[in-house]
């Protein structure tokens, strides 16, 4: 007999506390708490990712803006959950495959994994030490310009991929 479709009492209150709650320890959701929760971005992780090199360099000729930050926990449905991102305006860095090229060497030296072909100019992922993973994406926007987006896991969701 098959047991597609039953779903444990325990599943069912973790996904209707994050649900609702949005972020915290999964602990908590399971527990029934769901309360409403602030959620924050992890100060060490942050540090670190602003120093990766394919946050901090460019492509010859092209200027940075400053590095944004957002941190939001919770799905808003029928999307996936939003993380913490870091994200920097790179101006003036050429075409496409160029900039492509250019991430995706300095990447591959500072640890990232390229994804398969993706639908950005490029797309990589980086274990954090844990069973999280940090996500690489470089957008192509209007006329040359591009973001280069990190996104991580902020602290209330850790518990999430540990």
């Amino acid at each position: 007999m098959s047991r597609i479709g039953v779903v444990s009492p325990a599943v069912v209150a973790a996904a209707l506390g994050l649900f609702l709650a949005g972020c915290g320890d999964l602990g908590d959701a399971i527990s029934g708490d769901i309360t409403a929760r602030d959620c924050h971005p992890d100060p060490k992780t942050v540090a670190e990712l602003r120093q990766e090199p394919v946050l901090t360099q460019t492509p010859p000729g092209a200027t940075l803006a400053a590095v944004t930050e957002t941190v939001s926990c919770g799905w808003e449905s029928p999307g996936p959950p939003s993380l913490g991102t870091l994200d920097r305006e790179v101006t003036g860095a050429g075409a496409a495959d160029d900039v492509s090229r250019f991430y995706a060497d300095l990447a591959s030296v500072s640890g990232w994994e390229a994804f398969g072909h993706g639908s950005h100019v490029y797309d990589a992922g980086k274990s954090d030490g844990t069973s999280c993973t940090w996500s690489l994406q470089v957008l192509s926007t209007a006329g040359g310009t591009y973001h280069v987006q990190i996104t991580y896991t902020p602290r209330d969701l850790r518990p999430t991929c540990l």
